[in-house]
């Protein structure tokens, strides 16, 4: 009996390594190279990254959820999902649960993100989910022929969606909330296509900073930039922020962003760009055909740059001061606080608490209610809501 026990004592000291999750078979599957992998509806519990292979489609129900295992000791920068130098991807209909209430790691640094893709080129990630994370919801570096789309994410601990030096990049009808960062990010990416997505900011305290975060770095003579008929409503910073410095500073056109909504955006008590439209640092962009309606602080809220940019047809009505901070130039419709030069044509201002322009003139006002009459932005109020005719 003696030697039963020292045998049993001997094997609790034993550092046996942990068994791997479910991963391990879809691992499998993708490295097999059948190319379509369909997973069934059911939950995935995931200890170690899912490798993707080139030439691959990951394809859940809608109903297929992996999820991270509590309390895993993963490095900097080791996702869920990883690929590096690959070739035709597709991950579709899979829900990404990051279980970050049950890690140790802090948020914002790099851990757990949920898709992080290096390198990869005609890649689709669509129909997904990314859920409660301590790092981004999907993150792309280096990549090219990027298409993501029909995506839903909201709490998670860095940015939704995150492009890094990509190009050729489509981000297109995907439902973001924020938590801690952005809704949808691009660092030095050219020939960006971002359309048609909804944005709007968990209203706790941890709402996160700007539905859209648009900075550069280096510079591009024409990055290319389109952002057209997004939604943003209630974002704890601005709706867009654009954020130029070093080498970008020197960028001077290639922003367009046109027939956006920004509903009663930037209701933060402490940013101090709060609003529609930011601007720090970046020069040239185009802002046309946009409705800011009930924004805080300001519709376009200059805080340094702007030259040359071209502020056109839009409708900027009900701004009202910051929730807090009352810096001059808050609570009007432009408030250009860095008193830089910039063109401001053909816009609807209404109803502004503070008064529509702050250091800066326009020509061409319409100043009329935008509600009961048609003005120059092809935006009409119909039914409750604005509705671009144009």
């Amino acid at each position: 009996m003696k030697y039963l026990i020292a045998l049993l004592i001997l094997f609790m000291l034993i550092p046996f390594p942990a068994l791997a999750g479910d991963e391990m078979q879809i691992n499998k599957l993708i490295q097999s190279g059948n190319g379509i992998v369909k997973l069934e509806s059911k939950n995935y519990i995931i200890e170690n990254p899912i490798i993707m292979k080139s030439n691959t489609v990951l394809l859940g129900t809608g109903q297929t959820t992996f999820t991270l295992k509590s309390g895993v000791k993963w490095d900097l920068w080791v996702p869920v999902i990883k690929g590096t130098n690959l070739q035709n991807i597709r991950i579709a209909y899979i829900n990404l649960d990051m279980n970050c209430d049950n890690q140790t790691v802090k948020y914002g640094l790099g851990y757990h993100n949920g898709i992080f893709l290096v390198g990869c080129s005609n890649v689709e990630i669509d129909h997904c989910s990314l859920i409660n994370g301590k790092g981004d919801g999907a993150r792309f570096k280096t990549c090219s022929n990027l298409k993501i789309h029909d995506n839903r994410a909201k709490r998670l601990g860095h940015d939704c969606i995150y492009i890094v030096d990509c190009k050729n990049a489509t981000i297109i009808n995907n439902k973001v909330t924020t938590r801690t960062n952005s809704g949808i990010r691009d660092w030095n990416s050219i020939n960006v296509l971002i359309q048609g997505n909804t944005i709007d900011a968990q209203q706790d305290g941890y709402g996160g900073y700007g539905g859209m975060q648009i900075e550069y770095s280096k510079f591009f003579d024409n990055p290319k930039v389109e952002i057209c008929r997004n939604i943003m409503t209630n974002t704890q910073g601005p709706g867009i922020q654009l954020i130029a410095y070093g080498n970008g500073l020197k960028i001077k056109k290639g922003i367009n962003i046109r027939q956006n909504q920004f509903i009663q955006t930037g209701v933060s008590t402490s940013i101090k760009d709060a609003g529609g439209i930011s601007i720090i640092g970046l020069k040239g962009a185009s802002i046309s055909n946009n409705v800011g309606d009930g924004c805080y602080n300001a519709f376009l809220v200059v805080m340094s740059g702007g030259e040359s940019s071209t502020v056109k047809n839009n409708i900027i009505t009900n701004t009202r001061p910051h929730n807090i901070i009352r810096p001059a130039g808050t609570g009007y419709g432009i408030s250009n606080r860095a008193g830089t030069s910039f063109i401001i044509d053909s816009n609807c201002f209404w109803n502004n608490e503070n008064g529509d322009l702050y250091k800066c003139t326009a020509k061409n006002s319409d100043l009329k209610d935008p509600k009961t009459h048609t003005t120059s932005s092809g935006w009409k109020w119909s039914s409750g809501k604005w509705v671009f005719k144009k």
